[in-house]
């Protein structure tokens, strides 16, 4: 069964669409078959597996379309990925205009409906814009579970609130088994006493992943991510064998066996 992830949290700069890429790379390496739909106006996601549009190429704004004319199936618009293993839906700009207007009458729900139709994929990572909107919402009620990467710092634990708050209204009337599941560090620095203190909050809130908590492990900061972001490459492609590679794999190796354990 396919199993569907949102990486969401309300706040830009936390790493989401870092850790979608490369957590997609990471779980494509254990021979698992990944999809990543790019919910971002920035289409960072996109870009960064390699994915080139056309001017006729069709994007998640068009699978979303208020207008039935307009609207074509997510199946329509997939496209390989640089990454053996990887398929994208791409993003793009328009959909900033999606989060002004709305996704119109059952339009939170569009992309849940086209889900079921995609069964040829293990994964499939939802890159959430950084706001808790439409399409945010939207991601929410077609996922199984949510993924949020923190950075140290107070503003992001502020962010996961405002981002449970959505999660149990999401429960409410769209998806009543959405949850915030798994959680990592993104950045973590071992030095700084403020990454400490966001690390023991997570495990004392979350619970550590090896008593069966949601905590599932950090990202060691590095220049190395940095570098792949600018060269708009995945970490295992642009270094192989740094500590935040290293950290993703393990990352994803763990949430493959939580999945397949449930």
């Amino acid at each position: 069964m396919t199993r569907v992830l949102a990486v969401a949290l309300q706040k830009g700069g936390v790493g989401k669409t870092t850790t979608t890429v490369n957590l997609a790379a990471s779980i494509a390496e254990f021979g698992l078959k990944v999809l990543v739909i790019d919910l971002d106006q920035q289409a960072d996601s996109t870009e960064c597996l390699g994915v080139e549009l056309g001017d006729d190429d069709a994007t998640m704004w068009e699978v979303l379309h208020l207008d039935r004319a307009e609207r074509v199936p997510l199946t329509s618009i997939i496209k390989a990925s640089a990454v053996p293993g990887v398929d994208v839906a791409p993003g793009a700009l328009a959909l900033k205009e999606m989060e002004r207007t709305g996704l119109g009458p059952g339009g939170q729900m569009r992309l849940a409906r086209q889900l079921d139709e995609i069964t040829t994929y293990d994964f499939v990572l939802i890159d959430c814009p950084p706001a808790l909107g439409e399409l945010t919402t939207a991601a929410l009620a077609a996922a199984d579970d949510v993924l949020t990467p923190i950075s140290p710092g107070p503003n992001e634990i502020k962010g996961l609130k405002r981002l449970g708050a959505t999660v149990l209204d999401v429960q409410d009337e769209l998806n009543p088994d959405i949850e915030i599941r798994y959680l990592l560090i993104a950045g973590y620095d071992g030095r700084t006493q403020v990454s400490k203190d966001i690390r023991a909050m997570l495990r004392r809130d979350w619970g550590d992943w090896e008593d069966g908590g949601g905590y599932v492990g950090e990202v060691r900061h590095t220049v190395r991510v940095a570098e792949a972001t600018a060269r708009s490459m995945p970490l295992a492609v642009h270094a192989p064998t740094s500590t935040a590679t290293e950290d993703y794999r393990a990352i994803a190796k763990r949430i493959i066996e939580r999945v397949r354990e449930s």
